[in-house]
């Protein structure tokens, strides 16, 4: 998977995100584990459903920058989605919160412009990113909690 191609609304090595999205990934999904350390198992819980939610708002931002109303409309509402995920691994089953982040992966790869998807142009080094992030962050919520007897 090249992450070097571009589109017209992107700027070329414009950050250190968009020339090491893998490497940024890591350190971006191990530095968003490290508070859950130091949080109560309840509070750690919040605070991933709360990040899954602004995660998956951040493609409708891409949405209202880039994409039509019907990317708006489609986004807005997958948005949606991984919020009452949030809210009901909140409410119901914690273990739903980390499997969001691991659905989110699977929309990250939906973006793909290799995937053939009708869905809202994102910068191509995003998609690995996010996917990184998401994974280390869904596999270490598990084991934080299963460690602290969440799950």
């Amino acid at each position: 998977m090249s992450t070097t191609t571009t589109h017209a609304h992107e700027r070329p090595n414009s950050s250190v995100f968009a020339r090491r999205p893998l490497a940024t990934g890591v350190a971006v999904g191990i530095g968003s584990l490290l508070p859950h350390f130091f949080l109560t198992p309840q509070a750690s819980l919040g605070f991933a459903a709360i990040l899954i939610a602004l995660i998956a708002g951040i493609y409708f931002g891409f949405a209202v920058m880039n994409g039509s109303s019907r990317d708006q409309m489609v986004e807005f509402n997958v948005a949606g989605l991984f919020a009452v995920a949030g809210l009901l691994g909140l409410l119901l089953w914690p273990v739903l919160v980390a499997i969001a982040y691991f659905a989110h992966a699977a929309w990250d790869f939906a973006h793909h412009n290799r995937s053939r998807l009708s869905l809202v142009r994102i910068p191509s080094w995003y998609v690995p990113w996010c996917v990184v992030i998401d994974v280390i962050v869904g596999i270490g919520l598990l084991v934080i909690w299963s460690r602290n007897g969440l799950i």
